[in-house]
């Protein structure tokens, strides 16, 4: 028997090559086309031509059983639907081989059905209206796996650690999805399961209605009987989904975590379900809520599933009356007492609020020999408590809602923990759910706890609102960008619709501050920034190495290079917002001792180490297990942090000086130095600041000796190389990145290219114009697809290292090629930062270009222009880019959309300093006029920036800086919070 095996990157057929081959004179050669292979063998296909752009349209119309039943049942026959002009006529012809092409009579019913769909087709990935709100059909087919996503998110703000306590939850259009309580807490389950598309437990949030003992509703079925309509809005930080049935009734869910308050549980989600009777006579009916509760063991279910479940019994609170106060799991480990999970649910009806008096704590039990769709059990809860787990719970209640009326039940699931800094005790379950239901035993309670939720939403984003002329734009950069930022302030990576690991917070992630500050001072809130960089610094050792990541305790000490580095770009960015310089003399705890110290001298020990300690035999710092990006693991014997220092501490004993280097063969990465160079310069700046004059000369020196050694060794005549190699005795390589490092696994090319080098090398001032301008042409080159930059160029690294992130890829993906939208925003920012520090304005104008095509590749609502085949998520960024397809890749959460909002800054010239607020912006060149408000505390400055058509900045030409009518000659802004809204005018002479 032969046998040849197909893979999808090598399929040399598709089903559109062979429908245009046999109908090319029924199909524009431009026009879209959908298309399926009618069987295996792949020499024949059926497809629908004329659409308006890609969608599923064939596969759509293939579940219509009349339309599948009018293909042909030949081998290597194809079919081909066109509708005309204006869509009202479907046609169909057929081609068997070697025959003439065949029209075909379509039955009315069949091409009712048919067009009813097509006529459908460009809206089924929604819309995203003016408020920035993505609505969406449920009925129709979803774009991918993270299209229809909402990110939700809580408010613990004014309550201890909020960095780590803060809840949040990821909701599918469904409402599916998981809710996180501190840290990695799953309140509601998430699911393990090969499926990216599911994130939670397939009974998170989702309900059903009986009547008469008929089921005549589930909350994941918009398609079940009886539904006429079925519409989620994703907005921020809430989804409303509302369904109308052919009976007269309308559902609407509305979903959100609840802002803490004294004496609540730390993190609680609410569930408002209205019910409204449009009806002319009075509804009796049956709710049955389900979900999954987390495990107070995740990391068991990878390897005993048994162990998660008998280590958990079913409880129950109930009050006086026995009624169901909350559905609470029990773990037996001492460990998992301290997060009590439970659910809460409270009907409105008209004698008052009421509890339910059912439950199932049986997941086997409620869907019996029937399914989650359409459960066997729901019909009576037995209201027994089980010896095992897994955590399912179902609750369940009667309602009648009068015609005409509207009926609310709140679903309240969330956890009582002992993180939350308040009294701990035997009976604290008790005392905060019994808070809760007192509380939200007002209908108008959630109301008003909604309200509350959305008016600090609104507030934070008014740090930035512009108005750009481009709708599109505006709303995403005023509602839906900061709203991402916000989250990504409190949420670890690892938490989105398919991240389903325990990634921890670390010093990657205090980049999210470096957006979400300015958004935070700008309502007041300079003291909980203050307090989140603190958090951080504490997890810095003495000798200025740091935690990669922690979640109450830290872990991974010194074993990612550029950890602590990003530290001081923060603290630096906070002083010069705020001119808090005394938070440098603050007192903060040393990670791994009980001792504290000032917070500027944690920044000088990371300028120590990095700088003088941690460095190899070129002077640049050591890359260590990796740096920024993992797919650099090419140290195999790398030291963390600890064991670096002990043996740095050896050589100190055998006659070494400290701070000199420590003596090894490791490698240097140059994004270090890169990173290095930018916190010497900063921390030196706030030397200055502070008083130290010295200190401040002292680093500047150093800075200057830095980037000498970055020129000298780094350069490599196309690029900047990536890693310096110290370990080959031979020379057998020396650098990777770069023409000549003998690293391409691609023979034509003679180098490999990582885009980072380009980027920090700008942001740090290290590359001079010459420099910048050839490594323009070398991206282009190398690096530059229709979808973005690529991270890196195809790159052998097997060849130096056992194990890299690039050999876990496909090429085109992610570490192997992929297009790094986070590294992209890099790559922007720098792009427009070197637009306004370079001599040459062609060169200048260049750099401006490339930044904002850059930004329109990255910008997610861009996803509704081809929505199928880019998929991502039209409202939050992804990470990724696939540079061979330009499909959009998760995860949802990254630096991306925090480095968009740094190069959008960028690129309108906010830069706050000592003095005010530098205006220097570089607009498209097409643009000539760009409004902006920025909010400072009680202040607004409305910044009005006019030039004419052509690249423009404020070093070429004559411009005119006016605020409240008058003239400011020296080109800054003041920067007072004062109580008043004031008007910029910026000119640029034509």
């Amino acid at each position: 028997m032969m046998l040849k095996f197909n893979t999808a990157r090598a399929a040399a057929a598709s089903p559109e090559d062979i429908l245009r081959q046999a109908f090319a004179d029924r199909i524009d050669a431009a026009g879209q086309l959908s298309a399926v292979f009618t069987d295996s063998q792949c020499i024949g296909a059926v497809g629908v031509a004329g659409l308006p752009l890609r969608l599923p349209a064939i596969q759509e119309l293939l579940k219509l059983p009349e339309v599948a039943a009018l293909l042909p049942k030949e081998t290597g026959a194809s079919a081909l639907f066109t509708v005309n002009d204006t869509g009202t006529e479907l046609s169909l012809h057929i081609r068997h081989a070697g025959r003439q092409e065949q029209a075909i009579a379509i039955p009315e019913a069949a091409a009712s059905a048919a067009l009813a769909q097509l006529q459908a087709a460009p809206g089924w990935a929604g819309a995203l209206n003016a408020e920035g709100e993505h609505v969406i059909d449920l009925r129709s087919p979803v774009p991918g796996p993270h299209f229809a996503v909402n990110l939700l998110l809580g408010n613990r703000l004014e309550f201890p650690h909020p960095l780590q306590t803060t809840p949040k939850s990821v909701v599918d259009r469904l409402g599916g999805g998981s809710f996180r309580s501190h840290a990695a807490t799953q309140v509601l389950a998430t699911r393990w399961d090969m499926r990216q598309e599911e994130n939670g437990f397939p009974a998170n949030r989702q309900f059903y209605l009986f009547e008469d003992g008929k089921q005549i509703f589930y909350s994941a079925d918009p398609g079940g009987e009886g539904i006429e309509s079925a519409v989620c809005r994703h907005s921020q930080n809430v989804t409303i989904i509302t369904y109308r049935l052919s009976g007269g009734l309308e559902i609407t869910r509305t979903i959100f975590i609840l802002p803490h308050a004294e004496g609540l549980p730390l993190a609680t989600e609410m569930q408002r379900v209205t019910i409204t009777n449009h009806g002319e006579s009075s509804r009796q009916l049956r709710l049955v809520y389900t979900g999954m509760f987390g495990s107070a063991a995740p990391g068991a279910l990878f390897e005993d599933v048994l162990y998660s479940n008998v280590i958990m019994q079913g409880g129950v609170l109930q009050d006086a009356d026995g009624a169901v106060a909350a559905i609470s799991p029990d773990y037996y480990p001492e460990g998992g007492r301290h997060d009590l999970r439970f659910h809460t649910m409270i009907i409105h009806g008209e004698d008052g609020p009421v509890l339910p008096r059912e439950y199932c704590v049986s997941y086997n039990e409620f869907v019996g020999t029937g399914s989650l769709y359409r459960p066997s059990g729901a019909l009576k809860l037995s209201s027994i408590l089980h010896r095992k787990g897994p955590g399912f719970f179902a609750v369940a209640g009667e309602i009648q809602v009068a015609a005409g009326a509207t009926a609310a039940v709140d679903q309240l699931t969330g956890l009582v923990s002992d993180k939350s800094g308040a009294s701990w005790s035997d009976t604290v379950l008790e005392e905060e759910v019994g808070a809760l239901i007192a509380r939200f035993t007002s209908r108008s309670s959630a109301e008003e706890a909604l309200a509350q939720s959305l008016k600090f939403v609104r507030n934070y984003s008014r740090f930035l609102q512009v108005s750009s002329g481009d709708a599109d734009f505006d709303q995403f950069v005023n509602r839906n960008l900061p709203f991402q930022v916000l989250y990504q302030s409190f949420v670890s990576r690892s938490f989105c619709q398919t991240q389903k690991g325990y990634r921890e917070i670390g010093f990657r992630e205090i980049q999210d501050m470096y957006a979400s500050m300015y958004y935070f001072v700008g309502m007041g809130r300079g003291g909980l920034v203050k307090s989140l960089l603190k958090e951080w610094t504490s997890m810095v050792f003495e000798l200025g190495y740091a935690y990669h990541n922690f979640f109450w305790a830290g872990k991974e000490p010194g074993k990612w290079s550029d950890d602590a580095l990003w530290l001081i770009q923060a603290v630096y960015r906070y002083v010069m917002l705020t001119g808090d310089s005394e938070f440098l003399d603050e007192s903060c705890p040393v990670a791994g001792t009980d001792t504290e110290r000032p917070v500027f001298e944690t920044l000088k020990a990371i300028i120590v180490y990095s700088g003088q300690i941690s460095i190899g035999r070129h002077g640049l710092p050591l890359l260590d297990f990796a740096d920024w990006n993992d797919c650099l693991k090419l140290d195999d014997t790398y030291l963390n942090g600890p064991a670096k220092e002990a043996l740095y501490r050896k050589q100190l004993e055998a006659g070494g000086v400290f701070g000199d280097s420590l003596e090894s063969d490791y490698s240097e990465s140059v994004m270090n130095a890169f990173l290095l160079k930018v916190a010497v310069d900063e921390l030196s700046a706030l030397a200055a600041r502070k008083g130290e004059q010295a200190y401040a000369d002292e680093l500047t020196g150093f800075g200057a000796k830095l980037r000498q050694r970055i020129q000298e060794h780094a350069w490599k005549g196309d690029f900047f190389a990536r890693v310096l190699f110290n370990r080959y005795a031979n020379g057998e390589y020396t650098y990777l990145g770069a023409a000549g490092d003998g690293m391409s696994s691609d023979p034509a090319k003679d180098g490999s290219y990582f885009l980072n080098s380009f980027s920090w090398s700008i942001l740090a001032g290290c590359a001079d114009e010459d420099q910048i301008a050839v490594m323009l042409d070398t991206m282009k080159a190398h690096l530059m697809t229709p979808y973005g930059m690529k991270l890196v160029s195809p790159v052998a690294l097997g060849r130096v290292s056992t194990h890299t992130a690039s050999d876990e890829y496909f090429p085109g993906d992610r570490e192997n090629g992929g297009v790094f939208k986070h590294a992209c925003m890099m790559a922007a920012a720098a792009m427009f930062k070197g637009a306004k520090e370079v001599s040459s304005p062609d060169l200048a104008a260049e750099l401006c270009r490339l930044g904002y095509w850059l930004l329109d590749r990255i910008m997610p609502f861009k996803t509704m222009d081809d929505p199928f085949a880019v998929c991502g998520n039209p409202r939050f960024c992804t990470q990724y880019n696939n540079s061979e397809t330009g499909e959009n890749i998760g995860p949802m959460l990254s630096g991306t959309s925090t480095w968009l909002t740094l190069s959008l800054m960028e690129a309108l010239g906010i830069e706050y300093t000592e003095q005010g607020i530098a205006l220097s912006p570089v607009l498209r060149e097409e643009q000539t006029e760009l409004t902006y408000t920025l909010k400072l505390g009680s202040s607004s400055y409305r910044i009005q920036v006019r030039k004419p058509e052509g690249f423009h900045r404020m070093q070429d030409g004559a411009t005119r800086l006016m605020l409240d009518g008058r003239v400011l000659e020296d080109g800054l802004v003041p920067a007072v919070d004062d109580g008043f809204a004031h008007e910029v005018e910026l000119t640029f002479a034509g």
